[in-house]
């Protein structure tokens, strides 16, 4: 069987190109089953509560050894299903700068600098002259506008428009939908923050250093900053302490507005982000003036202590 999957607790990028890849494969003739590990995000559960339960199947463990894999928006042996051998993985595809290619000997890589995983799984579509399904296309649409920001960040490409622009008249897709869709990821509560945090806490070994980066992409967030800035710091040190970091970040961006506000678990984290990032954290917070993604903040750390 080939499995087709995503790091832990997968975006909606993740979920959608599990989805979209492993959709591909059968329409090509092959056997592709998309699962996830861990839990689904605000974004995913607003196209199950839209649309009902989506055709992946959640999965920890339990795999054999003639099983093979291909990972869709990550390139970090770390960050998937333990029980995956990574000698075992057929394909790797991301879009990231920071990845960790040489962990899959026997894979065939698909990194490219684009906006959104969802953009590469859309092209391989183009290239076989094979069109997604109703709901895949709504996935891979919703997953480059959720990962671009609309369009919004740095990281955004002219393929990232070009994908979207395919896929738009075969999804179907309305503006109010892209509306909706944000404004469901922004239902953050006192009572959901500290599990949201977690699904998409995200930790690196660099420098022989442990860096934690807490991510949250959400509408009106100096209303949420403000009004649960304690309950965050909370969870930085937690985290801090549970999975032994040196350095801890919290990274909110504003979806609708186009800005970040950053804040540090303590002074080194500040000390060591405002020198990585270039700007003054010494108070433990920064807003931003435009939009800095999480995965354009590692290259970065990567870059300092490689300098």
């Amino acid at each position: 069987m080939i499995y087709v999957t995503s790091y832990k607790s997968p975006d909606l990028d993740g979920v959608a190109c599990s989805i979209g890849y492993a959709e591909l494969v059968r329409q090509k003739g092959e056997v592709a089953k998309p699962v996830y590990y861990g839990k689904q995000g605000l974004e995913t559960k607003f196209f199950v509560e839209k649309y009902g339960e989506l055709p992946i199947t959640h999965k920890e463990g339990g795999y054999v050894g003639g099983d093979r894999f291909v990972l869709l928006d990550t390139a970090d042996p770390d960050a998937v299903d333990p029980e995956i051998n990574p000698g075992q993985v057929l394909e790797v595809f991301d879009h990231r700068q920071l990845v960790f290619t040489e962990k899959f000997a026997n894979a065939t890589l698909h990194i490219e600098l684009v906006g959104s995983c969802a953009t590469l799984v859309t092209e391989e579509y183009r290239k076989n002259q094979l069109s997604p399904t109703l709901l895949t296309a709504q996935l891979l649409y919703g997953a480059i506008i959720s990962n671009t920001i609309n369009f919004k960040n740095k990281v955004t490409t002219d393929r990232d428009k070009t994908a979207a622009e395919w896929l738009k008249p075969i999804a179907g897709i309305t503006d109010g939908f892209i509306k909706e869709m944000f404004d469901r990821k922004s239902q953050i509560t006192p009572a959901n923050l500290q599990e949201t945090l977690l699904q998409d806490f995200s930790v690196k070994e660099i420098g022989e250093k442990r860096f934690g980066i807490a991510q949250l992409e959400i509408t009106d967030l100096e209303k949420c900053v403000r009004e649960n800035q304690e309950a965050i710091e909370v969870f930085l040190n937690r985290m801090k302490i549970e999975k032994e970091l040196d350095f801890s970040l919290f990274t909110g961006i504003d979806i609708y507005e186009g800005y970040n506000i950053l804040l540090a678990v303590d002074g080194e984290s500040g000390k060591m982000f405002g020198e990585v990032l270039n700007l003054d954290l010494s108070n433990g917070r920064f807003r931003t003036e435009s939009i800095i993604m999480r995965k354009e903040i590692w290259p970065k750390i990567k870059a300092y202590y490689e300098s």
